[in-house]
């Protein structure tokens, strides 16, 4: 099985887990089909109280295990016990219903889910136990009784240990295509990260290192204008302040995408971990409110946790804000988020035409990168604020291979 500890090994591992627990409802459910067969198709069992009680007993703790299969499964790897006390059960319908047929199908149901759960010693000692019980009904209802021969009747057992394998290949099976899975998924990302560090290097180079250079080039000329014309020495020395603060943004925003290893995780997961970090730098209260299910795939994931961080870095710069709430859902067969502040808002129209450009020209590209984002990521971004009203950001994207597995409750393997 995956490490425990990575996030993919995580998602991973719930799907393992999926795969055991749909297995074990459809085996509960098939014991319970077995025993209706019986008691409608058997007219001795149905003349017999104690054998009705008998099969009502095993039904009903079928259906209570199915009625909460996943506290069930938990407590059945916790304690190997539990599934001894259930093939107690199968020997008691053995001794009213007999030996052979429906009644001897029953009792494999556990073996195979004795291989499902359980490695190979457990699993044994519980085939064993079987084997013990099944030839002590034999014994106690004597042979000539099931109408079958002998030589048959001896080798019976030997499908404890067939059911048993059984369910060791489908658990073998699952963990293989979790090893699978998660080797695809580690290809992934060693392939997005290697096109974020080109994408990383192309802004460095495009964005940061064009604003050093201009800062380095005026700081160049600042003396001659101190000399000549001491207002636009002061003039130029703002102008070289705001471009180093944009400077130390952009790296820091850099550096920041570099170290991340949030989007590993769930996207509202990810964005709640997030949240929490702003609001302890920030101070600014910061709720998160996801959608179950709601995520992307792995890349646009990465751009979605990274448009909202800019959003957020922006609301800490810009809006004066009390609180910000960020909520996440499915939307028109895709997935929406809002970052939703109640700042004083954006000055102008946004969306407006020319209104990105303004804003390239003025040195605010917080936004424009954002939008950018959100048309790599095949999504779209729209802005809807007005000065004194707050902000609100929205980002539609596609949700095509969005992983929404059900998560079920952790599971190990004894």
């Amino acid at each position: 099985m995956p490490r425990s500890g990575d996030p993919s090994s995580r998602t991973l591992r719930r799907s393992v887990e999926t795969r055991i627990g749909t297995t074990f409802v459809l085996l509960m459910q098939l014991r319970v089909l077995i025993v209706g067969a019986t008691v409608l198709a058997d007219d001795r069992v149905r003349a017999d109280p104690w054998a009705l009680g008998v099969l009502a007993v095993a039904a009903l703790v079928s259906g209570v295990v199915l009625a909460g299969w996943e506290r069930v499964v938990l407590r059945l790897f916790e304690q190997p016990a539990l599934l001894a006390f259930d093939v107690l059960i199968g020997y008691a319908v053995l001794k009213v219903g007999g030996i052979f047929g429906p009644y001897f199908l029953l009792t494999v149901v556990a073996a195979g889910l004795a291989g499902l759960l359980y490695r190979w010693p457990a699993t044994t000692l519980l085939c064993l136990q079987q084997t013990v019980l099944y030839y002590t009904a034999l014994y106690q209802s004597g042979p000539g009784k099931t109408g079958a021969a002998m030589p048959l009747l001896v080798a019976l057992p030997a499908f404890y240990a067939i059911g048993a394998l059984v369910g060791t290949v489908l658990r073998r099976l699952f963990d293989e295509h979790a090893a699978a899975e998660e080797a695809r998924w580690r290809m992934e990302a060693l392939a997005m990260a290697a096109e974020e560090r080109t994408r990383l290097a192309r802004e460095m180079h495009d964005s940061l290192t064009a604003t050093l250079a201009g800062i380095a080039l005026s700081a160049t000329g600042l003396p001659a204008w101190v000399r000549r014309s001491p207002e636009r020495a002061e003039t130029e020395a703002r102008r070289i302040a705001t471009a180093a603060q944009v400077a130390t943004r952009e790296a820091r925003s850099l550096i920041a995408e570099l170290r991340d290893d949030a989007v590993q995780r769930p996207l509202g997961e990810a964005l709640t971990e997030l949240a929490t970090e702003w609001e302890s730098v920030a101070g600014i209260p910061a709720r998160v409110d996801a959608e179950d299910g709601a995520d992307l795939p792995l890349r646009a994931r990465h751009e979605l946790v990274t448009i909202v961080r800019e959003a957020l870095e922006n609301v800490r710069r810009h809006a004066h804000a009390s609180q910000v709430e960020i909520a996440v859902a499915a939307a028109d067969g895709g997935l929406e988020v809002r970052i939703c502040d109640d700042g004083r808002g954006l000055p102008g129209r946004p969306d407006g035409d020319g209104w990105l450009d303004a804003l390239s020209r003025d040195g605010h590209y917080g936004l424009v990168g954002m939008h950018e984002r959100a048309r790599r990521a095949g999504g779209r971004l729209a802005v809807v604020s007005a000065p004194g009203a707050g902000t609100t950001i929205m980002v539609r994207m596609p949700a095509a291979g969005a992983a929404d597995e059900p998560a079920p409750a952790a599971l190990g393997r004894q």
